[in-house]
């Protein structure tokens, strides 16, 4: 399950010597070697200075004009593999009185992540999260599929507890907190986090509800969707050749689908090509099509 890592620590540990330790000492693929780390970021937390030191520059930003670069966040620093940033927790105060847009934030959605990370709570009351797990390698990965997962538990998360989550194992639900609410998050950047599905849930029906917008994969999947309406006999060849070769079922899927609209006549060699595909969301999809077509 998502782990609840108990490590409390009065030592004050700098963000620079924290990025060192972590660059140096951190294995990115073994989840076990992330949650080791917990004490350097539970010590990184101790800097009571340290978000605010950030903040300030971005209000110095702010008044030559820059752009904040996000609504929920704020960068502190980055690594090969990795980064690290605030994270900004409103109230449902600051919700219901407009102060905020809802959509920046993850409240009451039941969500993945495809990535794993490690949260501290750094200031506030804090929110409070279910969590649930579930085996990512038996969902197809279609809207509206039925997904079995599992519930864990409820947890107020507040300042000081550190929680690691497992990426595409780890379901949670989080609920704004009564007062705002900070975080500081060690995320992860594994290879296959550009091709690897995160998913929304639908909590009542345990289904797949929806992808996340804005993400890697899901821009992909749009332009790839795009080519379909406008493209030309150049496109079809690119689609073909991604449809074969890319790392990311969805996307595969949706080169086959934008292919057949290109290429209405060739329908049938499409999908008998899609129904070797070996993940079933292309396999399975392509056989209704044939089945529609009649082959």
């Amino acid at each position: 399950m998502a782990l609840i890592i108990h490590c409390e620590t009065s030592d004050v540990l700098p963000l620079d010597e924290y990025i060192d330790y972590i660059a140096t000492e951190v294995d990115f693929d073994d989840v076990d070697s992330i949650a080791a780390s917990a004490p350097k970021l539970r010590a990184l937390a101790n800097d009571r200075e340290l978000v605010v030191r950030h903040l300030n520059d971005q209000i110095k930003g702010a008044a030559r004009g820059e752009v904040f670069p996000s609504a929920q966040s704020i960068f502190l620093a980055r690594g090969k593999r990795f980064y690290v940033r605030a994270n900004i927790w409103p109230s449902s105060a600051d919700i219901a009185q407009g102060r905020v847009y809802q959509d920046h934030f993850a409240y009451h959605l039941p969500h993945d992540h495809n990535y794993s990370f490690m949260t501290v709570g750094y200031h506030g009351p804090g929110y409070v999260t279910e969590v649930y797990e579930y085996d990512h390698d038996k969902v197809e990965g279609y809207i509206g599929e039925q997904v079995d997962f599992r519930y864990l538990d409820t947890t107020l998360f507040t300042a000081g507890m550190v929680m690691l989550y497992r990426a595409s194992k780890d379901m949670h639900i989080q609920y704004p907190p009564e007062d705002l609410s900070i975080s500081l998050n060690l995320m992860t950047s594994n290879p296959d986090v550009l091709t690897r599905d995160q998913f929304l849930f639908d909590n009542d029906k345990r289904t797949l509800a929806r992808f996340p917008s804005g993400l890697e994969g899901s821009r992909r999947v749009s332009v790839i969707e795009i080519a379909g309406h406008l493209g030309n006999a150049d496109t079809e060849d690119m689609l073909q050749t991604l449809a074969a070769v890319h790392p990311c079922r969805r996307s595969r899927l949706t080169a086959y689908e934008s292919l057949e609209k290109l290429a209405p006549t060739r329908s049938a060699e499409i999908w008998e090509l899609a129904v070797k595909d070996g993940e079933r969301l292309v396999s399975n999809a392509a056989r209704r099509r044939l089945d529609g077509l009649g082959r």
